[in-house]
Formats: C-alpha cells, structure tokens, sequence
C-alpha cells in the first residue's frame, strides 16, 4: 500500500495539531483498529474514520482511498475523550 498526501496540509495538521501525517500510517495499518466511513457532511469523496493507539496514545486519523493501492491522509489528532472511550469499548 501507498501513502500519500500535500506537503502544505502536512505542515498545517504539525502547526495546529502535533502530528505529522505520516504518523498517521500505523494506525491505518492495524488490523485491529476501528475505522468507518464518515457520511457527516458530503465531502466529495468517501472518507474514513479510524482510531488506534500511536506511540503516545490514541490517534484520530481521516483518510481516503485514492485507489486499491494508494491511500491519503487528511487528518492525524490526538483522539478526543468520546472517541478515547470508544476505542477503548472496542478493546474490552
């Protein structure tokens, strides 16, 4: 699988939330984490939702499948405590 996404949002999520993007990979790679689609609002494009734990804690990541082989990440925060408990019902 590859990962993508723009340099200038890169560097934005940095500024406002502590991650880079890339920190965001592992989680999207574990077979146990939590992901859905969010239908919130209509983005143009499917995105997915997923929570699991980074090397500091639970990560919230957004991402999209750009195709079978490529995925692009939007978003990586430090997940809020809703979602924190959440993971965590999913891990009992």
């Amino acid at each position: 699988m590859r990962y993508v996404w723009d340099r200038a949002k890169d560097g934005i999520n940095r500024r406002k939330h502590g991650f880079s993007l890339a920190e965001g990979i592992p989680a999207l790679q574990d077979p146990d984490r939590d992901s859905w689609i969010d239908n919130r609002y209509d983005y143009g494009e499917e995105r997915i939702s997923t929570l699991d734990m980074g090397k500091r804690q639970v990560l919230y990541v957004v991402s999209t499948e750009r195709d079978e082989n490529c995925i692009r990440l939007i978003l990586v925060r430090r997940a809020e405590d809703d979602e924190i408990e959440r993971y965590g019902m999913g891990r009992s």
